[in-house]
C-alpha cells in the first residue's frame, strides 16, 4: 500500500492531481480543508495483489488519521507533515510507530553522541541562543563520557550570564573533570592545544543571538579557531517556524549536529524537527532531565517516532541512544 498526500487549491484539483499520480485505482482516505483555504487530500493505492484490498486500505487509513492527528497536536508545518506522510511510504502491515520510525529513517539524519560507540570526533562546541541549556548539556555530554570510560577537558566562554562561571565550575568540580577558560579566538585555540591527546574536548559558549550579523561573526571565529564540530543546542517545545530559521541561521556557521535541551517539558515537537529538516542538522540526544549523570539520552527513529504519536509516548528515561546515519 502507497500512501501520499497531495495539497491544492480546491477537492478538484486535488483528485486530478490523485489520478495523474496514483491512477484511477487509488482510494481516498481522508480530506482536509487547510486553515489558508487548500485542501489537503490522502490517497493510497494497493501496492501487492496478494493483499486483501479492504484490510489493507482499513489499515492504512487508520495510519493516516493517526499521522494527521499528531502532527496537527504538534503543530507541524504543512509541507512537513507531506514530508514524512509521503517518505512513510507502504505502511501496510506496519503499526503506526514503526511506519513513521520508517519515514524518520528515510528523511532525518541520527548522529551518536560525543564518547558514544560510533562517533570519533573529538572536539564539540556547543552553540545556541541564550538561555537553551548549553552549559548544563556540556556537563551532561562531560558525565557521558565519563560514564564510558573516556576523559574530558571542560572549556567554557561564557563569562557574561550571570553566575555562568560558577557553574561552570561546579559542574567541572562534581565529574573532577579538568576545566579551562577562554576570551576569545586567540586563548581558546591556546586552550584547545594543550589538552591532552586522551581526552575529548567540549566547548561551552556564551548565548548567541543567530539574527545578529556580528555575533555571529564572532562565534564563527570561535569555531574556526577550535576546530571543532558545531552542536547546536535548542529547547523542544519552540515554535516551529521560529526554531526553522534558528536551525538554519546556526547552520550557516557551521551547525551539524542539534541536542534539543529540556524534552522533559515540553509537549509538542514540530519544532524539533523542523529544525532538524530546515538546518540539515544530525539528531544527536535530547535532554531529559536535570540530573547531570542521567539527564541526557539519544534519539532514534522509533523512539523519536513514539515520542509524537497519541498513546504511544516513550518512557523518557528508557529512550535508545541513537546510532550514526
Amino acid at each position: 500500500m502507497r500512501m501520499r498526500t497531495f495539497t491544492a487549491g480546491s477537492l478538484p484539483e486535488a483528485m486530478e492531481e490523485v489520478r495523474q499520480l496514483l491512477g484511477p485505482e487509488a482510494a481516498i482516505l481522508s480530506t482536509e480543508e487547510m486553515k489558508d483555504g487548500r485542501v489537503r487530500v490522502t490517497a493510497a493505492v494497493d501496492s501487492d495483489p496478494d493483499d486483501s484490498l479492504s484490510t489493507s486500505l482499513g489499515a492504512a487509513a487508520r495510519t493516516a488519521q493517526t499521522f494527521q492527528e499528531a502532527f496537527s497536536y504538534h503543530r507541524l508545518p504543512d509541507d512537513l507533515q507531506e514530508h514524512f506522510l509521503a517518505a512513510a511510504g507502504d505502511v501496510a502491515g506496519l503499526s503506526p510507530d514503526l511506519a513513521l520510525a520508517g519515514a524518520f529513517e528515510e528523511t532525518l539524519r541520527f548522529a551518536a553522541m560525543p564518547g558514544d560507540s560510533g562517533n570519533r570526533g573529538r572536539t564539540y562546541i556547543l552553540v545556541g541562543p541564550p538561555g537553551a541549556g548549553k552549559t548544563s548539556t556540556t556537563a551532561k555530554l562531560c558525565a557521558r563520557r565519563l560514564l564510558n570510560g573516556r576523559k574530558s577537558i571542560f572549556i567554557t566562554l561564557d563569562h557574561e550570564s550571570a553566575g555562568a562561571r560558577e557553574q561552570a565550575e561546579t559542574y567541572a568540580k562534581a565529574l573532577k573533570t579538568p576545566l579551562r577558560r577562554a576570551n576569545d579566538p586567540d586563548s581558546l585555540l591556546q586552550a584547545v592545544t594543550d589538552c591532552p591527546a586522551d581526552h575529548g574536548i567540549l566547548i561551552d559558549t556564551i548565548g548567541v543571538n543567530p539574527f545578529d550579523d556580528q555575533e555571529c561573526t564572532e562565534l564563527m571565529e570561535l569555531r574556526e579557531a577550535s576546530g571543532a564540530e558545531v552542536v547546536l543546542v535548542l529547547p523542544a517545545g519552540g515554535d516551529s517556524l521560529e526554531n526553522a530559521e534558528i536551525a538554519q541561521a546556526f547552520s550557516a556557521i557551521g551547525a551539524r549536529y542539534l541536542i534539543a535541551s529540556r524534552i522533559d517539558t515540553a509537549r509538542r515537537y514540530g519544532g524539533l524537527l523542523a529544525a532538524s529538516v530546515a538546518g540539515e542538522l544530525s539528531l544527536m540526544g535530547a535532554g531529559i532531565g536535570p540530573s547531570i549523570g542521567s539527564g541526557l539520552t539519544g534519539l532514534s527513529p522509533l523512539s523519536l517516532a513514539r515520542l509524537l504519536l497519541p498513546d504511544m509516548e516513550a518512557d523518557l528515561q528508557s529512550l535508545p541512544t541513537g546510532t550514526a546515519s
